[in-house]
């Protein structure tokens, strides 16, 4: 299965949409995605809403991702209300180290 990426615009913050399964095999357009787009000091929100598959490998990018983004002052958030996909960060523990919400707004907002 391939992986779409696009961005948009929302509220001032970068917002990545990905749309497909983060995994093993599109774990090179997710890291190449987050290079191009993770700005140091702002808030950066991926929209995981169309995301069909999520696994270990993916996880550990997006964790990655947003340690990096920690340490140059910034944020990485997820917005997600795709119940399978929430469930499965809940599990992993990643809400622990990204904040999840439902929308740009629960990201963002203080």
């Amino acid at each position: 299965m391939s992986l779409r990426v696009s961005t948009q615009e929302i509220g001032g913050h970068m917002v990545l949409v990905f749309d497909g399964a983060l995994d093993v095999s599109s774990v090179p357009q997710l890291s190449d995605a987050l290079t191009r787009h993770v700005r140091p000091t702002g808030t950066i929100v991926l929209d995981l809403d169309e995301i069909t598959v999520l696994d270990d490998t993916a996880i550990g990018i997006l964790l990655g991702a947003a340690a990096r983004q920690r340490e140059s002052g910034g944020m990485l958030g997820i917005v997600c209300t795709n119940p399978a996909i929430v469930d499965r960060l809940r599990r992993s523990g990643v809400g622990a180290a990204i904040p999840v919400g439902s929308s740009v707004h629960d990201i963002t907002s203080p």
